[in-house]
């Protein structure tokens, strides 16, 4: 082992020096020099151990350098992180004499059926351009979830990424919190109508609290389950930081996804009766407590554009309900996006891409509670909790995102990936033989599509 170290960690002097050596004497510029060096080495690090690719790409993401850093700026730099990391996972395998396969989970082919939808969306309209352009915004996310699907091949790697996105998300918090005290956060970022935000996709409050929900289970179920007294300490004050900072987003629909969760959370901890009335007297406390809350109704201008949109969107899934109005053209029917995931996915994609996208969810959820329970009934119970937080994120963005327009977040995307990657882990290391998807599943994801849309529809009539 010491004798691979050594020749990695010499692999990485010698490239270093040699392309730094060989730009400088060509360009005669040393920041073009020290740039390709760590290039080269970023790309030699990523031959070794794929893996890295990923952990740059969802720092990347989160962190934003390429959205405040004048040198980034312009680069199609996700894009470029997540080529070079798929190229350098071939060019390792091919090295290795290994056979390529894919994770194995029903996730692979609901996403390559998504993907389809958009590109088809597009089709219908007859506009060749505007496939070109679905395909080229779409494929960072997809290979986003590839990379995470593939790469997260052990439960310690599972465990480093879950705990990383919750350092990082805890990072956006933080900054969240310097930006309402000094007027600027991450990149020189400040503050909307008082509200924090960060940079890139997180530029909107509401995303930044999507984003503070969807990783707010792992410390929320830390905090409920036997662990170390040093990891609930942890657990307390990161879930105090995300909580404070997912307050200052003053996001409705992020709160109220945190209200569900406890109640959820809450509920299987300490039992229904308990959970539920511990649960509604903190969303009545977040209610009483939250400026924005208490304004919701039909009149407040921000609830009546939302409703509005929704209206827009129904009207667009009636006219075009097979393939919708095409990826990305929601904004040409209307001058403000939907709103809601579900009306923007019915409206651009139609039924066929609105199908893949409630089985995305619906699989997902299925299958990480079957896994949850099977290494709970194996004592494998700290596997468990990791695995179950990732199926309470989901929870939490149906909820914050029922009010939002994330049907291609990123984000999303990460935890579908993660969904396969325990999936494919679990599949593995058994000895039986899993049905992880079948026609009653089918049924089940047309029953909840169909539910999703009424049960949207009769809020509009109501509130109309």
């Amino acid at each position: 082992m010491s004798n691979r170290r050594l020749t990695v960690a010499a692999t990485f002097v010698g490239t270093l020096f040699l392309t730094f050596s060989l730009t400088y004497l060509l360009l005669q510029d040393e920041r073009m020099a020290m740039a390709g060096g760590v290039g080269v080495v970023g790309l030699t690090v990523m031959f070794v151990e794929p893996f890295v690719g990923l952990v740059n790409y969802l720092l990347f993401i989160y962190l934003r350098p390429q959205d405040y850093v004048r040198a980034l700026m312009g680069m199609p730099l996700m894009l470029m992180i997540g080529a070079a990391t798929c190229f350098m996972v071939v060019l390792h395998m091919a090295v290795l004499q290994r056979t390529i396969t894919l994770a194995r989970s029903p996730n692979n082919l609901l996403v390559l059926w998504f993907g389809a939808a958009i590109v088809v969306s597009q089709l219908a309209t007859l506009v060749p351009v505007g496939v070109m352009s679905a395909v080229t915004d779409f494929v960072p996310t997809l290979i986003l979830y590839l990379l995470v699907a593939n790469l997260v091949t052990s439960e310690r790697r599972l465990k480093f990424v879950i705990s990383l996105l919750v350092v990082l998300t805890m990072t956006l918090a933080v900054q969240g919190v310097v930006q309402i005290h000094t007027g600027q956060g991450l990149g020189g970022q400040d503050t909307y109508d008082g509200r924090i935000r960060a940079i890139g996709i997180f530029s909107d409050p509401n995303d930044l609290a999507l984003a503070l929900v969807m990783v707010q289970p792992f410390l929320l179920l830390k905090l409920l389950e036997p662990a170390k007294p040093a990891e609930k300490l942890l657990a307390m004050i990161g879930m105090a930081v995300l909580t404070y900072g997912l307050f200052l987003t003053q996001s409705r629909g992020g709160l109220i996804a945190f209200g569900l969760l406890m109640m959820i959370a809450l509920s299987r901890r300490l039992g229904r009766a308990i959970g539920l009335s511990i649960g509604g007297f903190m969303m009545l406390i977040i209610v009483v407590l939250s400026p924005r809350m208490a304004n919701i109704s039909a009149e407040e201008g921000s609830t009546y554009g939302r409703i509005e949109a929704w209206t827009t969107g129904f009207d667009l899934f009636q006219q075009y309900p097979l393939f919708g109005v095409g990826f990305g053209n929601y904004t040409e029917h209307h001058f403000r996006t939907a709103h809601n995931s579900l009306v923007l996915c019915a409206a651009e994609l139609g039924v066929f891409g609105l199908l893949a996208w409630v089985m995305l969810i619906y699989m997902s959820i299925k299958n990480l509670g079957f896994i949850a329970r099977e290494l709970k009934a194996s004592g494998r119970r700290e596997s468990a909790l990791y695995v179950e937080s990732v199926r309470y994120g989901f929870f939490s963005f149906m909820v914050a995102a029922y009010f939002l327009s994330r049907t291609y977040n990123e984000l999303l995307f990460i935890f579908l990936g993660l969904t396969t990657a325990i999936t494919h882990m679990f599949v593995r290391g058994s000895s039986e033989r899993y049905v992880l998807m079948d026609r009653r599943d089918f049924v089940y994801g047309i029953a909840a599509t169909i539910g999703a849309m009424l049960l949207t529809k009769f809020f509009l009539i109501t509130a109309w």
